[in-house]
């Protein structure tokens, strides 16, 4: 049975209230109670922000370097809200043509040409034509280059392509 988060609520209230009661009638040293107490205080916190990568929001990292791409939404930046655009990409690895892992978000930072291609591969999403990619770190020449020319919004090369129908074996 999942509890979810009312679960992970109710945990940590029982962990506090045990903490509080064995504090009560203890006969540590008050510096060793309250060093308890904080210490605990800080994990609820670090657990609180440690949950949300966990719940399946998009990750920051970068895409594995061979994906097949699930799904792509794009969120255009808005000057009057003061938000910065961005790309989320549902993708699953390819590790060889056979073999896919599971899927997984990705956000990346907003850029007029990744949003160009992310319009042409929808539209061939759309008419279930499977898209692979390839993401690639840019070097650092071109990277000196690219904020120049963009003051400071960081560039991926991705490249996206139809995916090849898959290879059957030979009946034998």
């Amino acid at each position: 049975m999942i509890l979810g988060i009312t679960g992970i609520i109710a945990a940590y209230i029982i962990l506090g209230l045990l903490l509080l009661s064995i504090n009560l009638y203890s006969k540590w040293s008050w510096p060793v109670k309250a060093s308890t107490i904080i210490i605990t205080s800080i994990f609820y916190l670090v657990s609180y922000y440690s949950f949300p990568p966990l719940l399946g929001w998009p990750t920051s990292q970068n895409p594995p370097a061979q994906f097949r791409l699930i799904a792509a939404h794009v969120s255009q930046p808005d000057k009057e809200m003061g938000k910065n655009g961005s790309i989320f990409l549902w993708l699953t690895e390819i590790k060889n043509m056979s073999d896919s892992s599971k899927p997984r978000a990705y956000e990346l930072q907003y850029s007029n040409e990744l949003h160009e291609k992310i319009i042409n591969v929808k539209a061939k999403l759309d008419k279930d034509i499977a898209q692979m990619g390839e993401f690639k770190e840019p070097d650092d020449k071109t990277m000196v280059e690219i904020n120049e020319q963009r003051r400071g919004v960081k560039s991926v090369e991705i490249e996206f392509y139809d995916l090849p129908d898959p290879l059957f074996p030979d009946k034998g």
